[in-house]
């Protein structure tokens, strides 16, 4: 009798749990992960574009620093932890014949494609398919001439506010500020931000990993104290290493992650 009390006990539990976590995500705001994970700190490389193409070369280099060390600083000031992130910068005739094969030591690309087809100013997607070799690659166009959406990864983010680029030759500075900082989270192992239900209160837009920034505003945006939270759960405290448990999703429950 005993052993059938708590097993139902058990049961309930578990199903109260589910409930909650179906709960939490109907009515909440929650982060989900990109499913992945760096083994070590990363190895950023970034690939400078041609400069016959984007001539705003100090530019795009101050933007992404500045953007990685956002980042960087605000994970370390976090923990204290080692949150370092070696940089390496190539320029164009460095890696315009070159495939990520003659770079094995980047574990995140950062480049800046322009004129590409289809909707996105920013793009990250990633390559776990060796046991010996993994890396992330990030896609910032810093100038268009078609329709575009905000910030993706590849089909994942559905609801795109549309807006016009036609007269509109080169990205702000600060866009592709805002645009690096987004994509860099996805590096790091966020997919996005989502808002639960804000239908009745005003929606926090501010996280940097919400996906939709505007970016033809040139408005600055900031990594948040929960974005930060959010790399700290998937890695611990102590700086990147492999996560105990890799959380899907995670809701925030009174403006604190779960």
């Amino acid at each position: 009798m005993k052993f059938y009390l708590v097993l139902w006990f058990t049961i309930w539990v578990l199903v109260a749990f589910a409930l909650m976590g179906l709960f939490s995500n109907a009515y909440g705001d929650y982060y989900r992960t990109m499913g992945v994970y760096h083994k070590y700190n990363p190895e950023v490389c970034i690939m400078m574009p041609n400069p016959e193409v984007e001539s705003r070369q100090q530019m795009l280099r101050e933007m992404t620093y500045s953007a990685i060390a956002e980042w960087e600083w605000k994970l370390v000031n976090a923990t204290g932890a080692d949150w370092k992130m070696n940089k390496y910068e190539y320029q164009w005739p460095m890696h315009k014949n070159k495939t990520v094969d003659d770079f094995p030591i980047c574990t995140i690309f950062i480049t800046y494609p322009l004129l590409t087809e289809g909707s996105s100013v920013g793009r990250t997607g990633f390559d776990f398919s060796s046991s010996d070799r993994y890396y992330f690659w990030i896609e910032v166009d810093t100038t268009d001439d078609q329709n575009r959406t905000g910030l993706m990864i590849g089909d994942s983010y559905k609801n795109s506010n549309w807006f016009n680029m036609t007269d509109i030759e080169f990205l702000d500075p600060i866009d592709i500020r805002n645009i690096v900082l987004h994509e860099f989270g996805h590096g790091l192992g966020i997919e996005h931000y989502y808002l639960g239900d804000c239908r009745n209160e005003e929606c926090d837009t501010s996280s940097i990993m919400y996906g939709s920034i505007d970016v033809l505003q040139a408005k600055p945006k900031f990594v948040t104290q929960q974005d930060i939270d959010m790399v700290i759960r998937i890695y611990g405290e102590d700086g990147f290493r492999k996560p105990a448990w890799m959380p899907r999703t995670c809701e925030i429950i009174d403006g604190q992650l779960c």
